[in-house]
């Protein structure tokens, strides 16, 4: 069969969306959602086999940020790299090598561009063989807490604290009492301040406000938003979906470890749900228990370039 791997045209959607429904289990709505707001022709790749696409995927500009004391890195801060989003292959070519030539056109392609590292986050567990088979290895952790309602109030007791959530609309920052929680719906340039400010001097992976103003729709069409908080003049942030009525998922909470615990205290009387899945950076939220676990993995494609070995953060996979 004649193959052809190439940027997507217009005229590619129609077939990229059937694909996109036949991988994920996604609503017709997010799809359309995503391709009215987010896609790009010319970030995105696709494989065909005659004429049809067989394989997609989209690449979204992001950069690694390294430890400035880091020696391997002297004089860098960041290189560019590229995040693999929506990786998929038509059921009908599954299994043919569709998805490992989309891949290794798109390393050479990135090449040209000076992209120095690429990053994905496997859908399922099973995926991080295949991809480690691509090049690609562990790099990228978070530590993931699942919490019922009951678990999350125990923190109060635990603490002996009690957290009281202090919406900005009512309460004039220099008001701000001894432990209080005080959350206000962030812009994604004041989200992206905090974020890199909280993780500087780590391993990790930065975004421009384009893709935080992205997660910001994400997080509301769900009924939930980014937010900045402040507790006792501690400065953090943190972005939530619903998933449901019932359970609540906080893709990233950012505050110094001491506060966290009545965090969620206040998190939970916000968007109240009976469920809550908590992901933090995997140096952080030891006192909130859950367990620290791969999300991200990177491969290399620049000169002298490394992954990294330590427990480096990725954060917004998007998913």
């Amino acid at each position: 069969m004649p193959v052809e791997i190439r940027l997507a045209r217009q005229g590619d959607i129609v077939r990229q969306k059937e694909i996109w429904k036949q991988c994920f289990d996604d609503s017709d709505d997010y799809i359309d959602f995503f391709y009215a707001g987010r896609y790009r022709d010319d970030k995105t790749a696709i494989f065909l086999r005659d004429g049809a696409a067989a394989a997609m995927l989209t690449m979204i500009p992001v950069r690694t940020v390294y430890p400035g004391s880091q020696r391997t890195f002297p004089g860098k801060c960041s290189v560019k790299t590229v995040m693999l989003y929506a990786i998929a292959t038509h059921p009908s070519y599954q299994r043919q090598g569709s998805a490992s030539q989309l891949m290794d056109f798109v390393v050479q392609h990135l090449r040209t561009l000076g992209t120095k590292n690429i990053v994905l986050v496997p859908a399922r567990k099973e995926l991080f063989e295949f991809y480690r088979k691509q090049g690609y290895e562990k790099s990228f952790y978070l530590r993931e807490t699942k919490l019922t309602r009951e678990e999350a109030e125990t923190f109060s007791k635990r603490e002996k604290q009690q957290s009281l959530y202090v919406p900005k609309e009512t309460a004039p920052m220099s008001g701000i009492k001894a432990g209080a929680y005080y959350a206000a719906s962030a812009s994604p340039d004041d989200y992206n301040l905090i974020r890199n400010r909280l993780l500087q001097g780590r391993r990790y992976i930065s975004y421009d406000g384009d893709d935080i103003g992205w997660q910001k729709k994400m997080s509301q069409r769900t009924g939930a938003d980014i937010y900045s908080l402040v507790m006792e003049g501690a400065e953090g942030c943190f972005a939530a979906e619903r998933i449901s009525s019932d359970k609540v998922l906080v893709k990233e909470l950012l505050l110094p470890e001491k506060f966290l615990p009545l965090a969620v205290q206040g998190i939970i009387r916000q968007l109240p749900a009976k469920e809550y899945i908590i992901r933090t950076p995997p140096h952080l939220g030891e006192d909130l228990g859950g367990m620290i676990r791969p999300f991200g993995m990177a491969r290399a494609i620049g000169d002298n370039e490394e992954t990294g070995t330590d427990l480096g953060y990725l954060g917004f996979a998007f998913d």
